[in-house]
């Protein structure tokens, strides 16, 4: 597979990882389950797939310097200008690697993932790999374990044959759903998580996007004859602030034909807040998951995490406590998805951003 090609995707801010997630070293630099940062993690898991010299990156041009710091070298990074979601990044890489190699084939991996089996997600990355060869658009699915309403979904349609592992049509995109209608997709095992996980042509996905966001493709291929990241920063953030902020999945995969969806099964996990860091520890007998010099007393089911001395909880019950980098979080666990909430205050505060 010597024209597969790997593009991380690596500008989101981790903010509901605060205050240990910080601007310039936010989630997916920070090294929270394995032995290096979460963006380390993924460009070793694809690294026999696309060896360094096929893997990009792309995030803020903000984050540059940051991810230089924490020891990535090799892979190309496309430093964005502005966040302007998924559509645009993809568009970028894909017309990089296309004047590189026509033929080549992308994977598109989220840079803040977990994979507990690494063989049986790079087995199925080369399924993708094989289907997108064949003219299909690829995603992969994630198979539920639990009626999840902050994800969106993919209901999969009529197996495709020749595949070695399940692979089916997709029949739709579906948005983050209500729990009822989350539990009616657990129930009938024709829905997957959509995780944000693609393989296709570079060029099919040019052409799609040529076809779906004309505009888009229209300043795309006006940068790209300027020609492209060769002709530096400034062709670059002109071309930025005329395209339109849109994700992949709304402005073309949800339109486009030959669209395919994997079964992936590989013990999967986005750690979306702080409450997943939970599943990557231990419980006391109260449970109580305990991360880094922490007490808990008379406590019941809280996550407490310091790196920066001593936490000590007492008689509290469904708590969240993070101590990072000078600042400390208290929160209940009905509200860990709105950390950033925190971080809008601080703005509004004199001292504020030295926190964020």
């Amino acid at each position: 597979m010597d024209n597969l090609y790997a593009v991380v995707l690596a500008g989101g801010r981790g903010e509901r990882f605060w205050p240990k997630s910080r601007s310039n070293m936010p989630k997916q630099l920070l090294t929270l389950t394995g032995q290096s940062s979460m963006l380390g993690e993924t460009l070793k898991r694809v690294g026999s797939l696309a060896p360094v010299e096929r893997q990009w990156v792309v995030t803020g041009e903000d984050l540059v310097k940051s991810i230089e710091k924490i020891g990535i070298v090799g892979p190309r990074l496309i430093g964005e200008p502005a966040g302007k979601n998924t559509a645009p990044a993809i568009a970028v890489a894909a017309a990089e690697i296309a004047r590189e190699d026509p033929e080549a084939v992308m994977m598109v991996l989220p840079s803040d993932h977990f994979i507990n089996d690494v063989p049986r997600f790079q087995q199925a990355l080369r399924q993708g790999a094989d289907l997108a060869r064949r003219g299909y658009l690829v995603t992969i699915g994630i198979a539920p374990a639990r009626p999840e309403t902050g994800y969106g979904y993919i209901e999969r349609g009529e197996m495709l044959p020749d595949c070695s592992i399940p692979c089916f049509v997709v029949k739709s995109f579906r948005e983050k759903p209500d729990a009822i209608t989350a539990g009616k997709f657990l129930k009938s095992g024709y829905f997957y998580w959509n995780g944000g996980i693609f393989v296709w042509k570079a060029k099919a996905i040019l052409e799609q996007i040529e076809k779906h966001l004309p505009e888009l493709h229209q300043k795309l291929t006006a940068w790209q004859k300027q020609g492209g990241l060769s002709a530096g920063p400034e062709k670059f953030a002109e071309f930025y602030r005329e395209v339109e902020k849109i994700s992949i999945d709304y402005g073309v995969m949800e339109k486009a034909e030959r669209v395919a969806v994997i079964k992936g099964d590989f013990g999967w996990d986005d750690l979306g807040s702080w409450e997943a860091v939970e599943r990557f520890h231990p419980r006391d007998q109260q449970q109580n998951v305990l991360v880094g010099n922490c007490l808990a007393i008379d406590s019941q089911n809280n996550l407490v995490y310091s790196d920066d001395g001593m936490v000590a909880a007492l008689g509290l019950k469904d708590i969240i406590i993070v101590q990072s980098q000078g600042a400390v979080l208290v929160c209940h666990r009905s509200k860990v998805q709105e950390v950033r909430k925190v971080i809008e205050e601080l703005k509004k505060q004199p001292d504020g951003k030295k926190f964020i």
